[in-house]
């Protein structure tokens, strides 16, 4: 049964991604799309240095567009989060959360979610729609770890590395 689900997620996820966000997708640089097991995840670059993360679990769907000078900000201090060890005490339970939301006031945003005890950690994407709907992606360490460094890429594309200048004599 899960495995039939997951495989209609996989089937129906860009659609619906594709179908949240009917703008004009000139110039847009996909940098990765994934399947995880919980739902869907797309990184776009687009003009203007910005970032889209798009995501998508059953019949919801969300598109979420930052700055990619926001998004490097963010996606540098949430890696650090998700690298964070657990605690050592067994009563102890770490909760953090690390937003970001689009630089309009329209409510979307997208925040990491992070369950730690001394056995075990768990991470969520939860994505807030601009509706004030939203929905949790559950994710293996495994792919926090992949949508992060997909992040980077996203973030290395939308903000290129300025050239160094070079003095000399004139």
């Amino acid at each position: 049964m899960r495995f039939s689900f997951v495989v209609a997620l996989l089937a129906l996820a860009p659609l619906a991604l594709q179908a949240q966000d009917s703008s004009n997708s000139q110039g847009t640089r996909t940098i990765v799309r994934y399947g995880f097991t919980d739902g869907a995840v797309e990184i776009d670059v687009r003009p203007g240095a910005l970032v889209s993360i798009a995501g998508a679990q059953g019949d919801s769907a969300a598109t979420v567009t930052v700055r990619a000078s926001n998004a490097r900000a963010w996606t540098d201090s949430t890696r650090r989060v998700i690298r964070r060890a657990a605690p050592r005490k067994r009563s102890v339970v770490i909760l953090q959360r690390s937003m970001i939301a689009e630089a309009s006031d329209s409510g979307a945003s997208v925040s990491l979610i992070r369950r730690a005890e001394t056995d075990s950690t768990t991470f969520q994407l939860y994505f807030t729609t601009r509706s004030g709907g939203g929905f949790p992606l559950a994710l293996e360490r495994r792919e926090a770890d992949l949508f992060f460094a997909a992040m980077r890429r996203a973030v290395a594309i939308a903000l290129p590395a300025r050239a160094s200048k070079v003095k000399g004599k004139p």
